[in-house]
């Protein structure tokens, strides 16, 4: 397999378990803001939902960096192995995925890529920033989890 391909393949098996609708989104930001933080005003979730960057365009940065990653270091035939299309492998590429981003480097990563969208990564709102999206990466990872085991996710 070319690794144009392979690029193209891994890229899209992570967005697709990475992404969700706008509204879907939103909806998420603001359940998890009220969870999270239960005496914050209206008006203060709604910056914390506007400085949260749109999923997708910090999942393909990332997606595009575990690529590298995943290229630089798994031989070739052990890649399009994983990249033969089976639902099983599929999932072993998420969670290769998701135990890249819980790394120690890309914890710095993405404490960086949201101190761009806030004015500060020690202030309340871009805190909860990251905290929303590190939830992001547990959920995924739960529900890779229950896919694995035959469990139907909710």
């Amino acid at each position: 397999m070319e690794k144009a391909k392979i690029r193209e393949y891994i890229h899209a098996i992570i967005m697709k378990k990475c992404t969700h609708d706008e509204s879907a989104r939103q909806n998420a930001i603001g359940e998890f803001i009220t969870m999270t933080m239960p005496n914050i005003d209206e008006g203060s979730a709604n910056n914390i939902k506007l400085m949260i960057p749109t999923i997708a365009e910090l999942y393909d940065k990332w997606a595009v960096m575990f690529i590298d990653r995943l290229l630089e270091t798994v031989p070739e035939n052990q890649i399009e192995e994983l990249c033969s299309g089976t639902p099983e492998n599929d999932s072993a590429l998420v969670l290769v995925y998701i135990m890249f981003m819980e790394s120690e480097r890309m914890e710095k990563q993405i404490a960086e890529d949201i101190s761009t969208y806030a004015p500060t990564q020690n202030d309340e709102q871009g805190n909860i920033a990251s905290e929303y999206i590190r939830a992001k990466l547990s959920q995924i990872a739960a529900d890779q989890e229950k896919e694995k085991k035959g469990t139907p996710i909710q």
